[in-house]
């Protein structure tokens, strides 16, 4: 069986999709939406997608009946009206993340998806990993005792991506939390819950600090301090103007827990892709985990196929209880720092 997917949006990370499309085992990329035929041809023939799959509209595509499911990857605002849309076309949807600008429009798509009764996951490609499986296992099975503190950081220079960039827009939903601070709320969500035998926690106070550009009214850093009950903490630092590295550690009574590559393990200019264990006392060592195909959004969309092919309406590694519980924690941190966007007037 093969997961008839089409696109919606042209961006790169589109492209990376579609790169992953072509390496995955369980689907197969049939159609993309632009806003322009043109854009969607040009898109479409690096793909093999024939132009008459190539669609003018998101509407076009979404009235294309060999389309199973749709990837959504428009900016941040777009997310929520092509989402529900989408539902309501009866396709199977898989929304980049942020799934929503805010709680509420996630409350919006997640109401339209049980109404239409169809998939729907945020797009956490990582969750899907072995490497993340792997430490979660590692976590529930006490390798380093108890948890105690979380330390995820995600931050890179946009710089040279200049003032044109969609990081830099605030009508875009631009800045550091939306589009990779996610990811180090999200794994902290991940491991705080690992660590009660749950799939997620939800933190109970957030506090934060960054700073918003003036002219641009976007976050460039901000750091977090997370509670989750008196005896889970972390520490999250995420970037768009600030050229760190992008690891996490995770302390425990026994010992920690290092990745320095979680985030993006099929890019390994970005670091090595290792999970180190080290035991207080003991010299450090390297786990071991199985990793049969490399490409990061191949192991995301085929996880996608499972759960559709088995007539699931959400996939394990990203549930929609999960993705409510991080639209939460996103919102109260960009409360902190005063991060305002204008779906949130």
């Amino acid at each position: 069986m093969s997961l008839k997917w089409g696109i919606i949006g042209t961006g790169s990370i589109a492209h990376t999709f579609a790169i992953g499309l072509k390496k995955a085992k369980k689907g197969e990329l049939v159609a993309i939406g632009s806003r322009a035929k043109e854009t969607a041809v040009k898109f479409g023939s690096q793909y093999g997608v024939p132009e008459e799959k190539c669609y003018a509209t998101y509407a076009d595509l979404l009235k294309d009946p060999s389309v199973d499911i749709v990837y959504i990857s428009t900016p941040h605002p777009q997310h929520c009206e092509v989402a529900i849309q989408t539902v309501q076309a009866k396709k199977h949807v898989l929304v980049e993340k942020p799934f929503a600008m805010n709680e509420e429009e996630a409350t919006r798509i997640l109401a339209a998806a049980k109404e239409n009764n169809v998939f729907l996951m945020e797009a956490y490609m990582y969750r899907c990993h072995p490497q993340t499986r792997k430490i979660v296992e590692l976590i529930q099975n006490g390798a380093i005792g108890e948890v105690k503190m979380i330390r995820a950081n995600f931050a890179f220079d946009g710089r040279p991506l200049g003032a044109t960039s969609r990081l830099w827009r605030n009508e875009l939903g631009g800045g550091a939390i939306l589009d990779i601070g996610g990811y180090p709320m999200s794994f902290a969500r991940l491991i705080a819950g690992a660590a009660i035998n749950k799939n997620f926690a939800n933190p109970t106070e957030i506090k934060a600090v960054g700073h918003i550009q003036p002219d641009t009214k976007v976050d460039e850093w901000t750091t977090a301090s997370l509670s989750f009950g008196d005896k889970i903490s972390a520490q999250l630092f995420t970037g768009i103007f600030a050229d760190t590295d992008s690891s996490v550690t995770i302390f425990g009574s026994k010992g920690t827990i290092t990745a320095p590559n979680l985030w993006r393990p099929d890019l390994p200019d970005m670091a090595p892709m290792k999970i180190e264990l080290a035991e207080y006392g003991k010299k450090p060592q390297q786990v071991s985990f199985d990793l049969v195909e490399t490409d990061l959004y191949s192991i995301e969309a085929d996880a996608v196929a499972d759960a559709v092919f088995q007539g699931e309406k959400e996939c394990k590694y990203m549930t929609w209880e999960d993705s409510m519980g991080q639209i939460r924690a996103v919102d109260k941190w960009r409360k902190e720092i005063g991060l305002v966007y204008p779906s949130d007037k």
